[in-house]
């Protein structure tokens, strides 16, 4: 095991050595000459004292030409030219046929489900089990037990420990079941 004194020794140069690497490389040593001022410069205005590749760099840009010369290097780009038609065999003239769409029949859409099945309760009375459906009609929760009535003229046919059976105006029975 170290000592004590071991360890604040350790710590104490080790705080030491990080105060003298921090002020020799913080930005606050540099002379102001060097300094950057912050911001975007402003397009078509040149650095004041900028390196002399740069200036190069700049010259070689001012003396190439602005559009490139057509060829096939697919990093330079021009203008599109147009194909040549493909030679047609036999000196036959080829004929366009226009295509009409046909126009299909829409689907009948599928009838929207309004309910949604929550949850079943169970009570009894006179001793017998009368299961209750929470049903959810068009976003308004509803408790419903067989016979009783719906929005859109459907009606509770019959309520089961996991599912419930609708019925609409027209006679067609629904079966709803718990998620």
């Amino acid at each position: 095991m170290m000592r004590v004194r071991t360890v604040v020794l350790i710590g104490t140069v080790s705080l030491g050595a990080g105060w003298m690497v921090g002020t020799n490389t913080s930005p606050a040593a540099q002379d102001s000459s060097t300094q950057r001022r912050g911001g975007p410069r402003p397009l078509g205005m040149h650095a004041p004292g900028a390196a002399p590749f740069t200036a190069q760099l700049r010259r070689r840009l001012e003396e190439q030409p602005r559009s490139p010369t057509p060829g096939r290097n697919p990093f330079a780009f021009g203008s599109r030219r147009a194909s040549p038609a493909p030679p047609v065999s036999g000196g036959a003239r080829r004929e366009t046929t226009e295509v009409t769409p046909v126009e299909r029949p829409m689907p009948a859409p599928a009838p929207v489900q309004t309910f949604k099945l929550s949850g079943i309760a169970a009570s009894e009375k006179d001793g017998v089990a009368v299961l209750t459906a929470i049903v959810i009609d068009n976003g308004s929760m509803v408790f419903v037990k067989a016979g009783d009535k719906l929005s859109a003229g459907h009606s509770v046919l019959r309520v089961d420990e996991t599912s419930i059976v609708l019925v609409n105006a027209a006679g067609i029975e629904q079966i709803i079941r718990l998620p």
